[in-house]
């Protein structure tokens, strides 16, 4: 009998997960924080700057690490002398191809420290877990961050721990999470040192190099907001105080069981971890669904309790790197605390950079397990009803925000390119390519050109009683367009 081909099956995986994630990601509507991210890279395309107070979709300074956005505005440039369509599109590529990329270098790492069959299996989790596959297809930062965090664990597994702290610094410049990465970083770099001396310097090396690449944002973040971490613990550097900032810490968020319940939620693909979003489908027998897709998410993660029992110990460098895994698990556990008492909720999206090392734990387990090859087919049935899921909430999107596209039509049509909305929801400035002041804030109307108004949108959100009394209220404002299907309504400032 033929022996089974655990690398030729890896490939397959790896190329298949490609595609979906392609194909997912270039036909999916943008909404939510991509909202944010794409208008700031079309921003820095068009403006060759970089954003801070302009009308991008929230009320808050654009603050965000800049790499994702910096490499969709260089896709933005290349692809507009064609149309503003492929442009768009081309933006669209950047957390495919980076998540794509991530699981390559997990498959390599995988396959150094074990064997292909462990690969194998760690591409099962990590392409059709629903959080990744979420995050490497929708236009999020994660996918960035997540790349250059497990590419700065493979070269200082290779022993290239320069390039590994560039890495590292790179990963930092797509996202602050990334920085809970050094620990490992630096367990490692310390690990592989030849004498305490050569040691010690690795590790100097390893501590500054990552902070020094990603300096020169944290430094802007300083001089501009007042704060090199804005928004986050903006109470201790006092930093400047607009939109939304994060400046108590509640211990008594950690004892929310809401919060965790949360999270499990959406790590398998709910949107928000909110069950009522599912009532967007109105799909028949919606709850049988939901409890089959629970008893899919608990045979789908068992292996990784296993998995912890099945660690091997043999060999140092193997050693090395589980040591190394605890401790990145015990960093983004400090992660965790920190945002659940600062913020009160966690979104696990924030967890992406450990997702590619929880897959070799998950490996293990799944390897370990008597009744492997029934569990492994169950686990692949468990996969199609994720890539199930993920194209029927696509579907259910694209569906909701197309009934809008008639109306984002009509401003491209009627407007002048410079012009400057109030209007409501972060997503807006995007799909109409115009800057948009938030409608929280407390503007004078005569500031902005146009006003939009649609408060029966349930996909983005919505205007307060108080705002929509003083737009009523308004003798400057005159309709121009009103759309009665959708509830949109556009007023021009005269």
């Amino acid at each position: 009998m033929k022996k089974i081909s655990y690398y030729k099956l890896g490939i397959a995986v790896i190329i298949i997960a490609a595609v979906l994630r392609l194909a997912f990601a270039l036909t999916h509507t943008v909404s939510g924080d991509a909202c944010w991210h794409l208008s700031a890279a079309r921003f820095i395309a068009e403006e060759n700057k970089m954003p801070l107070y302009e009308g991008i979709g929230r009320l808050q300074p654009f603050w965000a690490p800049p790499l994702f956005h910096l490499i969709a505005a260089f896709l933005y440039k290349l692809f507009i002398p064609i149309s503003v369509d492929f442009a768009d599109l081309a933006m669209k590529l950047v957390s495919p191809v980076f998540g794509t990329f991530s699981v390559i270098i997990l498959f390599l790492i995988a396959r150094d420290l074990f064997d292909e069959k462990i690969a194998f299996y760690s591409m099962l989790f990590v392409n059709f877990i629903p959080v990744f596959m979420d995050y490497s297809i929708f236009s999020f930062i994660e996918s960035t961050v997540t790349f250059f965090s497990i590419l700065s664990v493979y070269f200082m597994l290779k022993n290239m721990y320069i390039i590994s702290s560039v890495s590292l610094g790179l990963a930092m410049l797509s996202k602050y999470n990334a920085v809970f990465v050094l620990p490992m970083l630096l367990f490692l770099a310390y690990r592989l040192g030849k004498n305490k001396k050569e040691k010690m310097g690795r590790l100097a090396l390893v501590a500054f190099l990552p902070l020094l690449v990603s300096s020169v944002w944290f430094i802007r973040n300083w001089i501009l907001l007042k704060n090199p971490v804005w928004p986050f613990l903006n109470g201790i550097f006092n930093g400047v105080n607009i939109g939304t900032t994060f400046n108590t810490m509640d211990l008594g968020h950690l004892f929310s069981l809401s919060t965790y319940f949360e999270v499990y939620l959406e790590l398998f693909g709910v949107p928000g971890g909110d069950l009522g979003t599912l009532s967007f489908a109105a799909i028949p027998g919606v709850n049988y669904l939901i409890f089959i897709w629970l008893i899919g998410t608990l045979i789908f993660i068992y292996p990784l309790i296993g998995g912890f029992f099945s660690v091997q110990t043999e060999g140092r460098a193997t050693k090395d790197f589980f040591r190394g895994i605890y401790i990145l698990l015990i960093s983004f556990l400090l992660m965790f605390v920190l945002y659940v008492v600062s913020l009160g909720w966690f979104n696990p999206r924030l967890l992406l950079p450990i997702i590619p090392f929880m897959a070799i734990i998950w490996a293990l387990g799944l390897n370990s397990i008597k009744i492997q090859k029934v569990y492994l087919i169950a686990v692949i049935l468990v996969s199609f009803g994720f890539i199930g899921a993920q194209a029927v909430k696509l579907s259910v999107a694209s569906n909701e925000w197309g009934k809008y596209d008639a109306d984002f039509q009509w401003v491209k049509d009627n407007t002048k390119e410079d012009s400057l909305f109030f209007g409501n929801g972060q997503c807006l400035s995007y799909n109409i390519n115009r800057l948009v002041i938030d409608q929280k804030a407390d503007i004078d109307l005569k500031e902005a050109d146009y006003v939009w108004v649609n408060n029966a949108w349930k996909i983005d959100f919505t205007r307060s009683k108080k705002e929509l009394d003083k737009i009523d209220d308004s003798n400057i404002l005159e309709v121009a367009y009103n759309n009665e299907n959708t509830g949109t309504v556009v007023y021009k400032v005269r």
